[in-house]
């Protein structure tokens, strides 16, 4: 007696012709509908293992050894054709459309390079955002500003954002307080965008963001959490003195940069702060997993207000890894600004400027 046999898919019996694809025994119909031809390696195989688009099929295994799927348009794209943009695969016309232009989607992130001066031991490193507006959001404009930064090292890209009216967010890799100062670019990044007519402070929409690498806070999370939490205390604690310093108006803080509320010791502040439902918009924002970000200051162009600000947050960050919860909770404003290191003189010229060191006023430059 002749065994009956059925097909794997449909249970039906098969009469005629027995297909046998990854084991499974098929009718002549579940095989041709049911089943593909990878076009990678020839062989055929369950649609349920199909890989593709409307160009290709291709098997599991063929996808993982030699495809990945293009960033923007998620076609399938052969290693070989791959075109890279940081660890973004992209196929040919995306990247040539998207990396064409120097103004870059707002969620573009490059893998980090980070920039310290030859013989500095062990940093901290910070990020800039820098946002610009009111010069228009133009590719030229950004191509010429990129290229100002560039020259000799990858050191700057330039962001789109949806709350600028007419401008660019100009986005530094993480560099040491020093190479800030001494080997990036900026002031000539920042006189040519003021001849390309972009303003920062003269703006109601600009900002100047500082990323603090959670790493150079500490060997341990415990250990930067402890930091982090000093870090926000020190900012409710000493709110007024750090509002002024800002430039920024009490709409704009309470829309951006929004405060968590005082509480008498820094763990309790950063337990808080991680209930919040404010998300990113607050002065100290935790929701990044690898820096964390001080959003409170007004954009500027100019050097020393910028150059002062970076100082100042290294200033912080040394303060609140060198003191304990209790040292830092009896730690005055004057106790702060005359403990911060000599050579951070742009620093001392904005505090000066803002009457905010030991009553030692200087006259105070113009904003742009």
């Amino acid at each position: 007696m002749n065994e009956r046999i059925t097909c794997d898919l449909c249970g039906e019996e098969i009469l005629s012709d027995v297909y046998t694809v990854q084991g499974r025994r098929l009718c002549e119909s579940c095989y041709d509908y049911e089943t593909f031809r990878c076009d990678c390696c020839g062989n055929r195989f369950l649609t349920s293992n199909e890989v593709g688009d409307d160009r290709i099929s291709i098997c599991e295994e063929c996808y993982e050894d030699h495809y990945h799927r293009c960033d923007r348009c998620d076609s399938l794209v052969h290693d070989s054709y791959v075109f890279w943009d940081g660890d973004n695969p992209y196929c040919s016309s995306c990247y040539q459309e998207i990396c064409s232009n120097s103004i870059r989607d707002y969620y573009y992130k490059p893998t980090p390079l980070f920039y310290k001066r030859p013989n500095e031991g062990r940093v901290r490193y910070y990020g800039v955002e820098l946002e610009i507006d009111g010069g228009g959001k133009d590719d030229d404009n950004a191509e010429s500003i990129y290229n100002m930064a560039n020259q000799h090292s990858d050191v700057l890209y330039i962001k789109s954002d949806s709350s600028l009216d007419d401008g660019m967010e100009l986005v530094s890799h993480p560099c040491s307080v020093q190479y800030h100062k001494h080997d990036f670019p900026w002031k000539d990044v920042m006189k040519e965008a003021v001849q390309l007519g972009y303003r920062s402070h003269n703006t109601c929409t600009c900002g100047l963001h500082i990323h603090i690498g959670r790493d150079d806070l500490g060997e341990t999370v415990e250990a930067q959490e402890a930091v982090i939490g000093r870090i926000m205390f020190f900012f409710e604690s000493h709110w007024n003195e750090i509002f002024k310093f800002s430039r920024r108006g009490e709409y704009a803080v309470n829309r951006w940069a929004s405060r968590y509320g005082y509480k008498d010791n820094p763990k309790d502040i950063l337990e808080d702060a991680k209930k919040t439902t404010k998300g990113r918009y607050t002065c100290v924002n935790i929701t990044n997993r690898s820096t964390v970000e001080i959003r409170i200051f007004k954009g500027t162009l100019k050097w020393n207000t910028f150059m002062a600000t970076i100082e100042l947050i290294d200033a912080i960050c040394a303060n609140a890894i060198r003191l304990s919860d209790e040292r830092i909770h009896k730690q005055s404003w004057n106790d702060f600004v005359m403990g911060i290191e000599p050579d951070y003189i742009e620093l001392v010229k904005y505090l000066k400027e803002k009457r905010l060191y030991v009553n030692e006023p200087v006259e105070e430059e113009e904003e742009v």
